[in-house]
């Protein structure tokens, strides 16, 4: 009775091994190329790569209202931002020298809060952009009339590493 158990035993053993499908020889040819990793940027690379985009927005006269091309500038910034999440942004808002020194501070501030609150509706968070106003305290161009004011209704950014107003930061 024992050796025919064994036998059984032995006779099942056989069947199972002879059912296992083996998986088919695959040629080296036949394989994907491997596809190589893009290279990782540094957070340095990304700084300078916003620094190039972050150059300036300019606004109209009197206005806070960002144009498409300046928001498609801020939303290659975000995607950046994304990526390096030690990169901080301070916003800082210019007027030209018409108006009040407190309505161009006014007005300077509007004009940084509407970049930031940009920013922070295509995905950055608000504590990684802060804002600034000189007002008319630092144009950018000097003279009077339209040439010179519209190049000075500007937001420009200075970009960071680490925490906001933080040493070590790069710009």
């Amino acid at each position: 009775m024992k050796s025919l158990s064994l036998v059984s035993l032995a006779v099942v053993v056989s069947l199972a091994a002879g059912c296992k499908k083996q998986p088919p020889e695959v040629a080296q040819s036949d394989l994907p190329a491997p596809v190589a990793a893009a290279p990782a940027q540094t957070v340095q690379q990304a700084v300078a790569a916003m620094n190039a985009n972050f150059a300036r927005v300019h606004f109209a006269y009197d206005a806070a209202t960002l144009d498409a091309a300046s928001k498609a500038a801020l939303e290659d910034n975000a995607k950046i931002m994304a990526n390096h999440p030690r990169i901080t942004v301070e916003v800082q808002g210019h007027c030209d020298e018409r108006g009040t020194v407190d309505y161009n501070v006014a007005l300077g501030n509007k004009r940084a809060n509407a970049v930031r609150d940009y920013l922070t509706q295509v995905g950055v968070k608000q504590a990684r952009v802060t804002t600034l106003s000189y007002g008319e305290e630092k144009p950018m161009v000097a003279g009077t009339g339209e040439p010179s004011w519209s190049q000075n209704r500007r937001a420009e950014f200075r970009v960071l590493v680490g925490e906001p107003g933080v040493a070590g930061s790069v710009n």
